[in-house]
This record gives C-alpha cells, structure tokens and sequence, in this order.
C-alpha cells in the first residue's frame, strides 16, 4: 500500500534574503556600464579639423546605502488606549500602547500583525471638525526593522489616506491635508493595516487647522488604562532591547536582576511617571534570570523572564516545533502571545465533538476555540487540531464504530478544517489508551483504522491526515494497524507519545522508537508516511516522586527534539505549554514551559525549559537537519545546515567529554546559561568540551577535503543499544 498522497517541500527565500540578491546585482550592472565607456582616440593631423566634442557621460551617482539601526528599547504592553478603540486580537495580533523610545513622552502606539487576512482599522479615534476646514495633519511613525522597509499600512483621515514611506526603527514625520466635506462634525483617524506588518508605531498625531489646537484626543498615547504592576505581553526578552513595562508609583525604582544561583546579573534605577512606564534592563546579556522592581514607596513586583540574543524584533517561528494547548481553560487566555515568544510554529489542541455539534450536522464552536485559535492564527500559528472524542448523539458518546457515527465523525473533522488555519488534523487522542476509549469497539487497531478513513474522505488533501496517537509509543499496535488494515493509505503522517520507561528516562533513546516506527511501516505497508511526535514533555511535579529539576526539564527540550528532528521526525509537540496546576508538586500539572500567570505580572513567566526552547529555535534557524557526528560513546552531535553555516549541537552522558570538529573560521560557542565563548581553530580544528548540557556550535565547519569529525561510535543509538523498545 502507498501513502495517501506524495506532499512537495518548497523552499522559502526570505525578503532579506532578495533584497541581498537585489543589491548584489545592481552593484554588478553598475560596474559594467562603467568600464565599457569608449577611451578618446588622439589624431595628427596638419591642420586640425574641427570636430564634435562629444559630452561627457555623467557620472553616476551611487545610491547611498543605508545604514542599520538599532531597533528601539521599547515593551508593548498590555493595556487599553484611553480613546482610542483597538481591533480584534482575532484580526491583529498584537495592538495597543508601547513604552520606551517613543517620539515624545513615554508611549506610542503599537501593532504587529504577522498574518492580515484583509485591511482593518488597528486604531480608530473621532475627532471633532468643522465643514469645509482644511486641517494640517502629521504624525510619527517607524516600524521594527533595522533597513528601511515598505510597510502595508496607512492612516486614514476620514476618506483621505495618508501613505507611509519605507520605514525603519527611526522616527520618521509623514504629513498630509483633510479637508472636513459639508455637514462633518466630526471624523475618524485610523491606522489602517492592509497586510503584515512588524511593530508598526505611531505617535503624536496632530489634526489641527490654521495653527489651532490638536483635535484628536491621547495624540500622543500617554493615556493608558492598566493595572499595576508589570505588564509586558511576554517575558522572553531580546537582549539588545531588554525591558519591562510597568505601571507602578511614581518616582525613582531600582531594579535588580539575578541568576539562578541567587547571585546578581545588573541592577539599576529608573524614573517612573505617573502611568505605564518603561524600565529598561541596561547590561542584561543572554540567559534566565529573575527581575525584581521596587517603587519609590517600596512596593515591589517580580518575575522570571528569559532574555536571548535574537534578530529582529521577534523569535522566527520554527514549523517543526510546537506545543499542547488547553485553550478551554482560563490560564491559557493569550496563549497565542506565549507561543509566539519562543518561536512555536503551532498547538496542538483538543476540539471536542461534544461541544461543537449539539445538533445532528449544526456546528457551533465553542467560544474559546474560536476565540484563542483565532488570535493564534493572527500571529501566524496554525492549529493541529485533534478530533476527539465521542459525541452523545452518535454511539451513545463512545468512540465512533457504527456507519452513522463515523460518517458524523469525518464530517465534523471536516468542519474544523473549515473553520480554523489548521495544519494538520490528528484522528483521536491515544485511542489505545483505556483511559480515552471505553465501551464501543474497543481499542484494536481495527476499530480506529475507520476513523482514519472517515477524516480522509472529508478535508481537503492540503490538509494532512495525522494518524496513531497513541499513548506510548505501542510497537505492536502499529505493525497489527499498518498490516491489517490500509490505514497507511489515508494517512500522511503518523504519531505517537513515548512516555515509555526507557526514553522518559533518557530522551536521547527515543530514537529507537523513531526507527522502530519505520520499520514496522515498511514491514507492513510496504511504504512509510512523516513521523510526528505529537506529545511528549517532562513534568517538575513531584507527586509520583517522578520529578525532574527545572535544568533537567530545560535539558530534556534540546535532547528530545534534537534527536528526533535529526532522525527525521517532520514536527515535535512539546507537552505542555502553561502548568495547569499552581501546585509545585502536583505531577499532571507541571509539564508546563510556563508557569501560570503570577498577580501583578500580565502574562505567563518563563521556565528555564521556555529559555531553552526559545534558545534552541533560535539557534537553528530552521536549518534542516544534516546528519549525526561520531564524536565518543555516550556523546551526541549532530549538524543542521550545511558545513559551510551550519549549527551543531552536542552533549554528552557521560559527565564530561571533548568533541573536536574542523572548522574554517571562529565557531562560537553558546552554553545552556546562554554565555558565548568564541572558539579560534587550531590546525584547522576546534575542541569543545562537552558536559550533560547541550552546546550551540555556529559557524564554518568546511575544510577542503572535509574530514570527518574525530571518534568512533555513532552518536545516535540504535535499538542495540538501548533498551527503548517499548514494553509489551
């Protein structure tokens, strides 16, 4: 049997990317057309003719290039601009108030939208006029990028609409006139976003006539209705532009930030108005700390927050990697925020058959589905949805088995690729698991595989079939599902969640399960689909006396998804996002990246595991993996991109070993705290010295003739020596 459907890769060129290009070949005309010019010919003769002298060719004027800029140390943050009305989080990502850097006083308004599926207003005010009056209008505005860029925004007086110029971090005036028509007494200004764009700000927005007063109300967005304490939408910090947002008491605070071990990163002071205030982390290098602020009265606030060296004004999301979402509970209100700070490319979420068809064939989603899948799609976070579990009206509630209940099945697995930016939809959760799956069919392989068909015959063929789910990774189960049924043939990618002994011990055997899973495709099908591993995370519970430290945890996120993505699983889930508990030893509740929302902090603080994940997509850079390096038994290397820019990432069990590599040029070293040390190669080569945390290798690893790394043994382990394969 043969996968469902062959899915082509495309490459991606980023716009930075052709506008490199561009450059490049404009600069080459140029040279051409220089030194063709004809050299002048000198002539004897008795007596000169008189002849035409030719003009000479203008030199050309070389079109400067840019500098860069820095971009601004400036926070968005949550709160509300007093009169002025925002767009939908579901239409706009992010929009609302920034602090720090503004063009005048304290704040500016902000929009980031990743993903504009048609123009909106992101920020509308009235303003009072007079008919028939010409006002002169201005206002400031940049947008995050260290070139100039083009941006798909305007701001719209009325009818008239004012363009915005290429823009870089820098503020820049844009002008123009409105003339109120007969009739007006008033008129909207808005800032109106016709496609994406990346932390557009705006400020001091003047509408007056003839020199009068300024008629629109908070011009310049001073007026910000916020609670107290810090209100940053995410407290994974760049370094370069490290800041919180806060609303606390006027006058002079101090701020201090430590490391994990207590000791102190950078401290200092700054002058807090009367309203949101920026309170820049001046000196703050990569790494995991905790940030505490103290008033001039004495009232204080803290957090853990996660600061990375990253480009540009935000993470770029990896498709490869995402995280578990529980959007029907409260503390995942803004999820799409969090998951976007690190870089997720999307969530895996339930969509609950019994919440959304009530009524035989009327679907109706639930309010928080629609709601936060929304907003992630706004940030350009597709949803792996899961198609769970039964529904009272078919079956009685238990898994579908009847004709009925499975036709009723694929048309609401339809209905949610329909409705939502889904990049995958993933047959039932763990259906071999007695603890989702009671009474019907049962948990066969034969009783699921009619699920899988029924998904396939309702969704687009854009939209990928995700088939298996099971809990554990159950070696028998899929040999019987891929040799007695075709489930392979309405599939295009299988899943499951080893939590088995062997790799939730040691993530690093989890490759066994990888190969295992393939063979036992090949063995029954004949052909294999992508594996996704669509659960699988570690918790700092310590109810079952099974906890890991918070290191571990951090550790755990680059040996598992490593090890996976360079043994060709095409996306990892990590379990889960936010804990759902408050209880540091409640074990189901910890498996969080972040904690829940503390009081006085508007969003959800970082884990250690939340600075490593942001770290590790970071430092990939959505590099393909390459291939593993044989650097020593009980080590692990493994190098995605190419030699020439590549990325290694290596780690040993053993307590400490040295990896050397060949190298080109300086490769630079970046360890699990997040300091940088530059390696210069020696003959041609670097030594690294490995402990059980990973290290970030960046740089030139050709050579001429390209030897291999030094050691012997491969660095992924093979089921012979493992003990991963999973119990029966």
């Amino acid at each position: 049997m043969s996968p469902r459907r062959n899915r082509k890769k495309i490459a991606i060129i980023t716009a930075s990317a052709v506008g490199a290009v561009a450059v490049l070949g404009g600069g080459a005309a140029l040279a051409l057309s220089l030194t063709q010019q004809p050299a002048p010919v000198e002539t004897e003769a008795a007596t000169p003719t008189p002849t035409e002298t030719a003009s000479p060719s203008p030199t050309p004027t070389p079109t400067p290039t840019p500098e860069p800029v820095e971009l601004p140390v400036s926070t968005p943050v949550e709160g509300a601009v007093d009169g002025w009305t925002g767009a939908s989080p579901a239409q706009i990502a992010d929009v609302g108030a920034q602090t720090g850097d503004a063009a005048s006083g304290e704040t500016a308004a902000y929009v980031d939208a990743p993903v504009v599926d048609a123009p909106v207003a992101a920020l509308t005010t009235t303003a009072p006029v007079q008919e028939g009056t010409t006002y002169a209008f201005s206002a400031q505005v940049r947008q995050l990028a260290t070139l100039p860029e083009p941006v798909s925004a305007a701001i719209l007086v009325g009818e008239t609409r004012i363009e915005l110029p290429e823009l870089d971090a820098t503020w820049t005036e844009v002008t123009g006139e409105y003339t109120a028509p007969a009739g007006a007494t008033e008129t909207t200004v808005a800032i109106q976003i016709d496609g994406p764009v990346t932390g557009l700000g705006v400020d001091d927005v003047i509408l007056s006539a003839d020199g009068g007063e300024n008629v629109v109300p908070n011009p310049s967005f001073e007026s910000v209705t916020a609670d107290w304490g810090i209100l940053n939408n995410s407290l994974v910090l760049r370094q370069d532009s490290a800041a919180l947002g806060v609303r606390m008491g006027a006058g002079d605070a101090s701020w201090t930030v430590t490391r994990q071990d207590g000791s102190v990163a950078a401290e200092g002071t700054a002058a807090l108005r009367d309203g949101v205030s920026s309170v820049p982390l001046e000196g703050v290098t990569q790494g995991y700390y905790t940030v505490s602020v103290a008033d001039a009265s004495g009232a204080s606030v803290s957090t853990p927050v996660a600061v990375v060296d990253y480009e540009g004004s935000r993470i770029a999301p990896d498709e490869r990697i995402g995280a578990i979402t529980h959007v029907d509970q409260y503390w995942y209100a803004d999820a799409a925020d969090i998951l976007s700070s690190v870089g997720f490319g999307s969530a895996r979420n339930d969509v609950l058959w019994e919440q959304n068809e009530t009524s035989p064939g009327v679907y109706s989603f639930s309010e928080h589905y629609t709601t936060e899948f929304d907003k992630m799609h706004a940030h350009g976070i597709g949803l792996l949805g899961i198609v769970n579990y039964g529904n009272p009206l078919y079956d009685g509630g238990n898994p579908p088995s009847s004709q009925t209940a499975l036709d009723a099945y694929g048309r609401y697995a339809g209905a949610i690729a329909d409705r939502f930016d889904v990049v995958g939809l993933e047959v039932f959760n763990e259906f071999n698991h007695e603890r989702f799956n009671t009474g019907g069919c049962g948990t066969a392989p034969s009783c699921y595989a009619p699920l899988i068909s029924a998904v396939e015959a309702n969704v687009d063929e854009s939209v990928p079939v995700v088939s298996g789910s099971t809990a554990n990774y159950d070696s028998p189960w899929f040999a019987q599902l891929w040799s007695q049924t075709d489930a392979l043939a309405h599939s295009d990618a299988m899943s499951f969640h080893p939590y088995n002994p062997s790799y939730y011990q040691q993530p690093e055997n989890v490759a066994a399960a990888i190969s295992d899973a393939n063979n036992n495709m090949n063995a029954g099908a004949g052909s294999t689909i992508p594996i996704w591993i669509t659960e699988f995370g570690w918790t700092t519970g310590n109810e079952l006396g099974q906890a890991r430290s918070l290191d571990v945890q951090a550790q755990n996120v680059v040996a598992a998804q490593v090890v996976s993505l360079a043994n060709g699983v095409e996306k990892y889930y990590w379990y889960d996002l936010v804990d759902d508990s408050t209880d540091a030893n409640n074990h189901e509740g910890n498996f969080g990246m972040f904690y829940q929302e503390a009081q006085s902090v508007a969003t959800a603080a970082p884990k250690p595991a939340a600075f490593t994940q942001a770290l590790l997509i970071d430092q990939l850079g959505g590099r393909p993996a390459a291939g593993a390096d044989d650097i020593g038994d009980g080590s692990f290397s493994f190098l995605f991109g190419d030699e020439a820019d590549g990325v290694r990432v290596a780690w040993t069990l053993n307590g400490e070993a040295t990896a050397t590599y060949t190298a080109s040029g300086p490769i630079e070293m970046t360890d699990a705290s997040g300091a940088v040390t530059t390696l210069q190669p020696e003959d041609g080569q670097v030594t690294v010295p490995l402990t059980g945390e990973a290290v970030f290798l960046a740089g030139d690893f050709s050579t001429a003739d390209e030897p291999e790394p030094t050691g012997t043994p491969s660095a992924t382990p093979s089921p012979s020596e493992t003990s991963a394969r999973p119990e029966e």
